[in-house]
């Protein structure tokens, strides 16, 4: 039993950022570059909308299962709801087609307008939020995701391999999916924890690290966006020191090693990959985290 349960063992990651730190980003660019194109919504502001799992499972086919808002009324978790396949939303995925995987993609972060007492009932409204009054408009009705959870099997070597990512929310839309804090995260066997490198730790990222996430095993933090700091103006040598202050500084206020902190550009990755342009690649050091996922995170689980 020990054995066959290593056979098909996963491992899940969960990616962790506030908004715009370009979380959806690096999931195109280590998972869905060879599309030429961005898979995944990802522009300023906050593009994911409902915690969505990419893992691979052969024995259904390429799909994404979307489990409606509405269940929220019923008192079930997701977890429940995973054993009742007549609750989702299936959409076939046709991996061949950049375009057929992009109007997939597309159904995660649609939305729709409800009437305030209806976003109550799904406990997405929060009376005592004072930011959340301003996003009701003149007819009452506020703006929420159409989806609850959404799981995508994709067949990408990394997830055959075992690997389940977990794209949460920007994370100020933590309290409003007690889901990602009380099961999803705390139960990831790793967290991806994802901070800009030019702003460093702010202090909403450091409430989510002392509320969420804590250092411990299988902690490892992304400082995105170094292509920032890349300046003509200053050496390599110049550039490369500035980005070890950052990682150094990062080390010592999350309370973590230097190694357990991986910069990149996320958008230069993407890039390199798209262009074929290996330098461009090798500088935006995304295979060195690659690197870290595929052959440190899933022999460690095992």
């Amino acid at each position: 039993r020990a054995i066959a349960r290593l056979a098909e063992d996963q491992l899940s990651i969960a990616f962790v950022a506030e908004f715009s730190r370009g979380k959806s980003e690096l999931i195109n660019a280590i998972f869905f570059a060879e599309y030429g194109q961005r898979i995944l919504p990802s522009s300023a502001g906050r593009t994911t909308m409902c915690p969505t799992e990419l893992l691979y499972d052969e024995t259904f086919p390429p799909s994404i299962r979307l489990l409606p808002i509405e269940t929220r009324a019923e008192a079930l978790s997701t977890g429940d709801f995973k054993q009742q396949s007549q609750a989702w939303t299936v959409l076939p995925l046709d991996i061949l087609s950049g375009e057929g995987m992009l109007d997939a993609f597309r159904q995660v972060s649609l939305t729709k307008r409800v009437p305030v007492e209806e976003a109550k009932i799904y406990g997405l409204y929060d009376e005592t939020d004072p930011d959340i009054a301003l996003a009701v408009d003149e007819h009452g009705m506020f703006e929420i995701s159409r989806w609850r959870h959404a799981i995508v099997n994709f067949p990408h070597p990394l997830l055959a391999e075992g690997l389940v990512i977990i794209d949460t929310p920007g994370l100020n839309a933590i309290g409003t999916e007690p889901e990602l804090t009380l099961n999803l995260i705390p139960n990831a066997h790793a967290v991806l924890f994802i901070l800009a490198a030019d702003t460093g730790v702010t202090k909403s990222d450091i409430e989510i690290w002392r509320n969420h996430i804590g250092s411990g095993p299988g902690r490892m933090v992304v400082l995105n966006k170094i292509d920032s700091m890349w300046d003509e103006l200053r050496t390599p040598e110049e550039v490369e020191e500035q980005i070890n202050m950052q990682i150094a500084s990062v080390a010592h206020t999350l309370g973590l090693t230097k190694h357990q902190i991986y910069p990149v550009s996320a958008q230069k990755g993407l890039v390199g990959k798209i262009n074929q342009d290996a330098e461009l690649l090798a500088k935006s050091r995304l295979l060195e985290l690659e690197n870290a996922l595929s052959n440190e995170l899933i022999p460690a689980k095992q």
